[in-house]
């Protein structure tokens, strides 16, 4: 017998985003952290996609969130140097995040077809707003201090085994539910067995440096951004604004063969990227590999894997968190169904199913990014040049500067990778005959494919967006006066199966977009099934949709 519905193991971004979800829907969540409930220090990742933020403005925190990191008017450029006081090559504009919306059209990634935009700001502001957030909503309860040793399936429930790192005692906790959230160090995904499938990238490893200065912003030759890349014959590395005054981020590759970066060579190498002396303090070090790793699959029992205890992959884009992030809100909705009534456990078969080939995609264009910038920044002619005198180091850095822009540009203007990824072998979705449109780092085409993203448009009348219509469970868009969609709705609350219809018949953005009558879309915001007329058989489409179809 089981303690608890649902188990996290691990609250950072994915864990406590998975557990709000959960409790959105109704179900009550368990977080075990083997963190301190002090507040996180560090920076890690430095980019919530525009797609997370749509998860964030679902859950009522995206507004709280957009506020933090830089200050409001600080620049959010992409920039490449061959100095922080040297000249600049190129730069790639981002609107500022006060500005985000009002100014959309003039940033580098403008016109994205969604309600929302990326956030640059660092992970440990994201973790602050999130564990603020979940403390205040009912259903959620966090455990800190509780080291996960172990993870076992016991017949019909898992079984967590733990240390409490205060007092150093043992307990155990059961869950008929597991979600693996523990990072790429997974105590969890070790204890049953997965093993991770890829390897080295070939770019090394690198340790992330943290650090206080007063210096670095006044040294500046130009305009700051938020990611400041320089590129000189000493070094090519970034320096990352975190509070846009004095705490930064820079990254170091450790030599091969090094246990890590020595005091001596990070010191060294903020002086070769700001070109001048600088007083600073150290706050915090991180080391991680430059690893392109998938887990063989996804699930043990009714053990999930989530986030980076499911794939690694360069930071290249930021969609490393983020992928982890909506790996959690695929799965919570299907949890969501067994426990509420309205799904078999069959339909947790589809959460490796869809997610397992988007780990596949996205770390293959991760590493695609990563191997495109190293390219240009690791060409020996083109980087010991940058700092040539006269016409001869402007060529070259003119050559740079074409080169990134048509190879890595990519990743900071990156709409396919936040809402083209298809999810093309679903045993819950009911596809047809057409196709979707090929993924692109860079490129989006809406499409109601089965299987795509529910296209984004706003109402005509309120200036809403559809994402802001879409509830806890399914939806029907109707865009045909003369359907009559009565068998479905039906069939669906025969099932119990929540479903509200919307109507879009008249709405003059959405007849650019839904090219059929009735379309289905899931609580993820995949779209499950569409058609022109009303189905024959609605009942095996419900079926279908919610894990219950017939083998």
């Amino acid at each position: 017998m089981s303690d608890h519905q649902v188990v996290i193991v691990g609250a950072g971004p994915v864990g406590l985003i998975a557990a709000m979800d959960l409790a959105w829907r109704g179900v009550p969540v368990l977080l075990l952290e083997s963190r301190s409930d002090v507040d996180p220090t560090h920076s890690r990742c430095n980019t919530t996609s525009a797609r997370t933020m749509e998860i964030l403005r679902r859950l009522g925190c995206s507004e709280q969130y957009r506020a933090t990191g830089l200050p409001s008017d600080y620049p959010n450029d992409v920039i490449y140097m061959t100095r922080i006081n040297g000249v600049e090559i190129t730069r790639y504009h981002l609107v500022s995040s006060g500005r985000r919306f009002e100014d959309d059209r003039f940033s580098h990634d403008s016109g994205w077809r969604s309600a929302e935009r990326p956030h640059r700001s660092s992970q440990m502001f994201l973790e602050r707003a999130l564990r603020a957030h979940a403390l205040e909503q009912p259903g959620i309860e966090i455990r800190y201090f509780h080291h996960v040793t172990g993870a076992a399936q016991l017949d019909d429930f898992v079984e967590l085994t733990f240390t409490d790192t205060r007092s150093e005692q043992s307990g155990t906790v059961r869950a008929k539910y597991v979600m693996a959230c523990d990072g790429a160090r997974s105590t969890v995904r070790r204890s049953v067995g997965i093993k991770m499938e890829g390897g080295k990238t070939g770019l090394g490893r690198t340790q992330s440096i943290f650090f206080r200065s007063s210096d670095v912003l006044k040294n500046f030759s130009v305009a700051p951004g938020w990611m400041n890349w320089v590129i000189n014959p000493d070094c090519f590395g970034n320096i990352i604004p975190i509070d846009g005054n004095e705490l930064w981020l820079t990254h170091c590759m450790i030599p091969e063969g090094a246990e890590g970066v020595t005091e001596e060579e990070y010191d060294r190498q903020i002086k070769q990227l700001m070109g001048c002396d600088i007083d600073y303090e150290v706050l915090d070090i991180e080391t991680w590999h430059f690893n392109r790793v998938v887990a063989e699959k996804y699930r043990a029992g009714n053990i999930f894997l989530a986030g980076d205890a499911a794939h690694a992959w360069p930071p290249y884009a930021g969609h490393g968190m983020n992928t982890g992030i909506e790996d959690g809100l695929a799965l919570t909705w299907m949890l969501a169904g067994v426990l509420h009534g309205w799904a078999p456990e069959a339909i947790l078969d589809a959460y490796e199913a869809e997610r397992h080939n988007v780990g596949d995609k996205v770390s293959s264009a991760a590493a695609g990014l990563a191997a495109a910038q190293h390219g240009i920044t690791q060409d020996e002619n083109l980087r010991c040049g940058t700092e040539l005198p006269g016409e001869q180091g402007a060529k070259i850095r003119h050559q740079i500067r074409n080169r990134l822009l048509d190879a890595d540009s990519r990743q900071f203007d990156a709409e396919g990778l936040n809402f083209g990824l298809h999810y093309d072998r679903s045993p819950l979705i009911i596809y047809d005959e057409g196709g979707a449109p090929p993924f692109k780092v860079a490129e989006y085409t809406p499409s109601t494919t089965p299987g795509c993203r529910v296209p984004h448009f706003v109402f005509a009348e309120t200036g809403e967006p559809l994402l802001d219509r879409l509830g806890s469970g399914f939806s029907l868009l109707v865009s045909d006066d003369e359907i009559n969609p009565s068998g479905l709705i039906e069939a669906a609350r025969q099932a119990g199966l929540p479903l509200q219809v919307i109507d879009i018949a008249h709405e003059p953005r959405a007849k650019r977009l839904y090219d059929h009558a009735l379309v289905l879309v899931r609580p993820d915001d995949r779209i499950a099934w569409r058609s022109d007329e009303s189905p024959a058989d609605p009942t095996s489409v419900i079926a279908k949709v919610r894990g219950a179809a017939a083998d």
